[in-house]
């Protein structure tokens, strides 16, 4: 039995340690300190050094409570009593890291790895049909348990159970099409002697259109299925893709998504880069519903799964996690520039001559400090006085240019 323990509100550490921990029927040690088997950094020292503890007994995991802040059952106000059972994919609060448990029997596996075996055989000699549903699968297999990979490839993907089974279906056949090619070249070898001649013209030609018609039909049905699906959900009017290859456009729109996850995941990214940066005091944590895969797993392909094949409780639904990440990259650049004048406002107001004169009231005594002064004002005032708002609007220019280059630059 294998017990995994993941953080979930994290990407990184600030050590750079592990953001999981997993045994195999044995127990550990987790807490602040380094010599713990799995170190949680907390420089608030929230967290004791010596937290908790996991004990392995009657095949069980058991989780005792050794700290001075408490273990907590994520969303409970009081903390667990020890010896606490550890239940798969229950979350635990330890400071301010949310854990995931995770609990891996072996024992279950087994018999469904064994299962289908006399299917292998099987399996193997349909290997090319099977990659033909690839394009459709945003993760071949789900990620907890990778030994039943082979068997239930096909029940595993919810993607192709709304609209690409009869889709998949319809590709499979077409390898088909050349043994009813095979079937029709038998034909024109029969047709070859001159004394049956008369005979065969009835027969072969019904077959010979039927065979094409048999396997196209099901798969124009199949398609129209899937490609007005996919025009309802794009907004576009019914039909506008009855022209296209459905194989190809599966694959388009597969790496479109694929694309378009990657790169909301690096911008989501640098928001949350440039908020620790700045020390704002706005961060987003994981809760317990409503999270954002986007924001939480750390790359694409776990994102995915989460959207498309798992669609936990948890997590927000695929199309409003994509929603709520452009509305929070759009929120994100209005406040940089909505921060950025009234900051710098606070810090030129302090600086300005009139400023300066005030709090001195003529103090300035020497000759040089006041040679120096009046050349200080002169410069301000030069560059101020084409603008309105004065040194800001002289920043504004500045950085203005600074875009452009910079945009020149990377090519944009």
């Amino acid at each position: 039995m294998k017990l995994t323990l993941r953080i979930e509100n994290y990407d990184y550490l600030p050590d750079g340690g592990p953001l999981e921990f997993s045994a195999s029927a044995r127990g550990f040690e987790v807490g602040r300190d380094s010599a713990m088997d799995w170190t949680l950094p907390d420089p608030n020292r929230h967290i004791s050094s010596r937290h908790f503890e996991v004990v392995y007994r009657d095949r069980q995991f058991w989780l005792n409570d050794i700290s001075t802040n408490g273990t907590f059952v994520y969303g409970q106000s009081m903390r667990v009593s020890s010896p606490l059972h550890l239940s798969h994919n229950e979350r635990l609060q330890v400071g301010h890291y949310i854990i995931r448990v995770l609990i891996e029997e072996p024992a279950a596996q087994a018999p469904a790895a064994f299962a289908p075996q006399p299917f292998a055989p099987a399996f193997a000699a349909p290997q090319p049909p099977a990659a033909a549903a690839d394009p459709w699968s945003l993760t071949p297999t789900p990620a907890p348990m990778p030994t039943p990979m082979p068997a239930p490839q096909r029940p595993a993907m919810p993607l192709a159970g709304q609209y690409g089974d009869s889709f998949v279906e319809n590709i499979r056949p077409a390898p088909a099409i050349q043994p009813a090619q095979s079937g029709a070249i038998g034909l024109g070898g029969a047709a070859a002697p001159s004394e049956p001649f008369a005979q065969r013209p009835t027969t072969p030609p019904p077959p010979q259109a039927t065979p094409p018609q048999a396997p196209v039909a099901p798969a124009s049905s199949g398609d129209n299925v899937l490609l007005s699906a996919i025009c309802q959900g794009a907004g576009l009017p019914p039909g506008s893709l009855a022209a296209v290859d459905a194989a190809t456009l599966g694959q388009d729109i597969g790496r479109c998504l694929r694309i378009a996850t990657e790169e909301l995941m690096a911008l989501l990214g640098a928001r949350a880069a440039a908020k620790q940066f700045v020390k704002s005091s706005s961060r987003t944590m994981i809760g317990g519903m409503n999270n954002s895969p986007l924001k939480f797993k750390p790359n694409a392909t776990e994102a995915l799964t989460t959207m498309f094949v798992q669609r936990p409780d948890s997590y927000l639904s695929a199309t409003a996690t994509f929603q709520q990440g452009f509305d929070d990259i759009k929120r994100h650049q209005t406040a940089v520039y909505a921060a950025m004048q009234p900051a710098l406002a606070k810090l030129l107001e302090d600086l300005s001559p009139e400023a300066i004169e005030e709090r001195t009231s003529g103090g300035l005594m020497s000759s040089k400090k006041s040679r120096a002064w009046e050349t200080f004002v002169e410069r301000w005032d030069a560059k101020t006085h084409p603008y309105e708002n004065g040194m800001l609007d002289v920043f504004l220019a500045y950085f203005a240019d600074a875009y452009d280059d910079a945009v020149k630059k990377t090519g944009g």
